[in-house]
């Protein structure tokens, strides 16, 4: 027998690792000559009480501090739950009702290990109270693990409560709040993570460092940080999907799926059996005239598809610059060349897109600076309609273009003004708020700087 103060001493001080999912402790045994939980009972710290038997609805139960092992099919109307573990072992099945009404909340030191089937027919948010010595874990531990909460919200919002699915998961909805920690959610090898709604707040939450593990999300998703760099992680998108856009203004980033394989009009992880294209590497490097450099690799030769690169000045803005095809190459590495970088902090990603077979996955984000060769001026900042461009002496200018930050050209009508090193770039093309690049060619050098537009 398991006894409650070993298994509080290992829960307390078994630290998350973000290398690995964390593990369920092992279940104790179900012999049939443990003390049975009762009905309106409170099982205090240092208890343990099992159930085992045939499907069996009892009214309330309230864990505080001490163990629940259940070995049958045990439904609990009324729960509440202060602290303490619950072991489901396998081929044992518990419901938590909805009698209370209220969601389900564990404030620290709260611990499900399910081996069998769990389903929680409330909502249920892991609290602000857990700490480092008092986490919460909820654990779907077996390949064969059943975890639902079909028609309720799962929401993490503290930087000490982890979910681990290593089977079959099931909700309407997870939250992942601004106070939850990278690696929160972490999926096994051959896992399946069902939801309606995914909302993400903090970069990395979800987490497959075990092999590949599907996301299937088939309504709708926010992003307000990247949902992960795992490049095992399979997102499956039904075909129904929307992702917000309508809260750019507050720092979301529509379908910011990180480095996950991301999958569109799908119909669920089953469909999803073909090895995955993913990259394997990715680097940029500054060239010797004022240029950056792309290499990459992936994992499997793509013969169908598209590789787009996309650049930003800011690493939240992207716009895809070039495109290519893949299966240009036998080998399993690509490269380009920007002849055109974002003065300054220049970013860069490679998506690769497969429309046959509804696949979509980036490279991870690769961070550059490029020398800012000074000589002029550009007043004033930002603009309205036009800007004037102070040079210096001797440095006749022969060419001036104005781009976006995907290279495209805006009409500009330039006025030289004899005498006062100074040029008058009058725009003509309607264009919108933001940054814009001005090149300069001169008898000495090719310069460039980026420019606000008001």
């Amino acid at each position: 027998m398991l006894k409650t103060g070993l298994i509080l001493l290992i829960l307390f001080f078994s630290f998350h690792s973000f290398s690995q999912c964390l593990t369920a402790l092992p279940p104790p045994d179900c012999n049939g000559t443990e003390p049975l939980l009762t009905d309106g009972e409170t099982i205090s710290g240092g208890s343990t009480k099992w159930y085992y038997g045939a499907a069996t609805t009892i009214n309330t139960l309230t864990l505080d501090g001490g163990t629940m092992v259940v070995c049958g099919n045990l439904t609990i109307d009324k729960f509440y739950m202060n602290t303490g573990v619950i072991f489901i072992r396998q081929g044992g099945r518990l419901v938590i009702g909805s009698g209370i009404g209220a969601g389900l909340q564990f404030k620290g030191g709260c611990a499900i290990y399910n081996y069998g089937t769990c389903e929680i027919q409330r909502n249920l948010t892991l609290e602000n109270n857990a700490s480092a010595a008092s986490p919460n874990r909820v654990i779907n531990a077996l390949s064969s693990s059943v975890f639902k909460m079909s028609n309720q919200y799962f929401v993490i919002n503290n930087a000490h409560s982890w979910f681990v699915n290593n089977g079959y998961a099931e909700f309407w909805g997870i939250i992942t709040d601004n106070q939850s920690s990278a690696g929160s959610i972490c999926s096994g090898n051959g896992s399946i993570t069902k939801m309606a709604v995914l909302i993400n707040k903090v970069a990395n939450a979800y987490n497959a460092p075990n092999g590949n593990a599907c996301v299937n999300v088939y309504q709708f998703s926010e992003f307000y940080g990247q949902l992960t760099s795992s490049a095992t992680l399979l997102v499956c998108l039904g075909s129904g999907h929307t992702s917000n856009s309508g809260c750019i203004p507050f720092g979301c980033t529509p379908n910011n799926w990180g480095a996950a394989q991301v999958f569109t009009n799908c119909t669920g992880c089953g469909t999803l059996t073909a090895l995955p294209v993913w990259f394997t590497s990715c680097t940029a490097s500054a060239g010797k005239t004022r240029t950056v450099n792309l290499q990459w690799q992936i994992n499997a030769e793509a013969r169908e598809g598209l590789f787009k690169v996309l650049r930003s000045a800011d690493g939240f803005t992207w716009e895809a610059i070039d495109s290519l095809p893949a299966g240009i190459t036998n080998f399993l590495a690509y490269n380009y060349t920007d002849n055109l970088p974002v003065p300054g902090n220049a970013y860069y990603m490679i998506q690769y897109t497969n429309p046959l077979r509804g696949m979509m996955t980036n490279s991870k984000m690769m961070k550059i600076f490029t020398d800012i060769i000074t000589g002029f001026h550009l007043y004033p900042v930002p603009f309205d309609n036009k800007f004037f461009i102070n040079y210096e002496q001797g440095a006749h200018p022969e060419k001036i273009l104005l781009t976006d930050l995907a290279g495209r050209d805006i009409r500009t009508k330039h006025t030289i003004r004899e005498g006062s090193q100074s040029v008058e770039v009058m725009v003509l093309d309607n264009i919108q708020a933001g940054l814009y690049i001005i090149h300069m060619q001169t008898n000495k050098n090719v310069v460039a700087k980026t420019i606000f537009k008001r």
